[in-house]
């Protein structure tokens, strides 16, 4: 079974083409894409104004320039004769187009296995429920915790490391639950990945059903994961919100009141399916009992965003003593 990968659509600027910018996606780093652009013989570097992170980079690049389709300066290329802030603005749209909610529709669950990288897209009000085993031998699931989206756009990335020495929770009263694992999206590390609002933990044996209210509050969309490994879960925000008491609004800080009728059958329903393939114990930090998994330490972001890693050129260069080193970006 392949693992689940995440890539990039980039908006780049260049100066020796004023009021036009190129819209297209990489699984690579944007700044690696403009470089190689920058070899085909345009005179001037490309600048990244803008990248956004996804699970379906091709399906948001399509829906970004079918936005911009009037303003394409050649069918075949993908150039647009518009500012940078009117094509940024389309890629945020196609992300919640075509990279949210009913991206992920399906019959079956999803299956979060080691080594996989997701990122959703989700829209303020979003909720999800986190859904365990409250006992070993216990005959159902139950939610164990809700989280909620606050912001159209924030991001709940799911990440399955290879070792689970590296996956921290915020609620689990850990130290590295308030870090970060990957602060920046590029390798100078001047370019902000949003504002984290939450970091949790999720083992083998978790689901995570993500629900989007419908106006009418009596039905929902819904979209179901199942943890086979592992997971970090992370949530970012580039329009921070705050509550009436002042405070930045979490990830787990749900607001609202009562659930939605909808919202609660399609828990209740999650918890009749089958039980999952596996469980594992979670931390207790209401009783001081932890796993035989705490964490060791952060890891480098390279470790959870892989695009990160210095390209083989770089490695090579800097392992024989320098020679011919250039600039990772």
């Amino acid at each position: 079974m392949s693992t689940r990968t995440v890539g990039f659509v980039y908006v780049l600027s260049n100066e020796s083409i004023p009021g036009i910018v190129k819209v297209g996606m990489t699984t690579k780093l944007a700044e690696d894409r403009a470089r190689q652009l920058y070899a085909t013989g345009v005179p001037l570097p490309f600048d990244v104004e803008f990248r956004a992170l996804t699970s379906h980079p091709h399906e948001v690049e399509k829906r970004t320039h079918k936005f911009l389709k009037s303003f394409r300066v050649s069918p075949k290329r993908e150039f647009f004769r518009v500012s940078p802030d009117l094509a940024i603005d389309a890629v945020r749209d196609a992300l919640l187009n075509v990279a949210s909610i009913d991206a992920w529709d399906a019959d079956e669950p999803h299956h979060v296995r080691s080594g996989d990288r997701i990122a959703l897209t989700a829209s303020a009000g979003d909720l999800f429920v986190v859904l365990a085993l409250p006992y070993l031998m216990a005959p159902r699931i139950e939610p164990v915790d809700f989280w909620q989206a606050h912001s159209d756009g924030d991001s709940l990335e799911l990440m399955g490391p290879r070792d689970v020495e590296a996956v921290a929770g915020f609620s689990d009263d850990e130290p590295e639950g308030m870090a970060d694992p990957v602060p920046y999206l590029d390798r100078k590390r001047r370019v902000p990945n949003g504002v984290i609002n939450g970091r949790e933990r999720l083992v083998p044996g978790n689901r995570l059903l993500w629900l989007r209210p419908l106006a009418d509050s009596q039905f929902c969309k819904i979209a179901l994961f199942e943890m086979l490994d592992h997971c970090q879960v992370v949530s970012r925000t580039w329009d921070k919100r705050v509550g009436p008491d002042g405070y930045p609004l979490l990830l787990n800080t749900p607001t609202y009141e009562s659930l939605p009728p909808g919202v609660v059958r399609a828990v209740q329903l999650v918890m009749r399916l089958p039980l999952p393939r596996s469980s594992a114990p979670r931390p207790s930090p209401a009783t001081g009992e932890r796993s035989d998994h705490a964490t060791l330490g952060e890891r480098d972001p390279a470790y959870w965003l892989t695009q990160l890693a210095q390209p083989e050129s770089v490695r090579r260069a800097r392992k024989e003593g320098g020679r011919n080193e250039r600039s990772a970006d």
